[in-house]
């Protein structure tokens, strides 16, 4: 096992947390800001966040995979 893999790994992973919990709030806040002001900025923050949630979560399990199956 990879000890340096597996800490990336970790890292992405928390990033991958990070940026539902992110992601998740400003899609809530903006869809309540469109409803009282309409304004939509915090909504499309929200919205690009999510490309971010799945390239963090390819990373870090693709790392994980690797420090958990390579026989080097």
């Amino acid at each position: 096992m990879d000890k340096e893999k597996l800490i990336q790994a970790l890292m992405w992973i928390s990033a991958f947390g990070l940026s539902i919990f992110l992601s998740a709030i400003s899609i809530y806040a903006g869809f309540n800001n469109v409803r009282k002001a309409g304004d939509y900025t915090i909504l499309i923050i929200g919205l690009t966040l999510i490309p971010v949630i799945f390239l963090c979560a390819y990373k870090g399990f693709s790392l994980l995979m690797k420090s958990i199956f390579d026989n080097k």
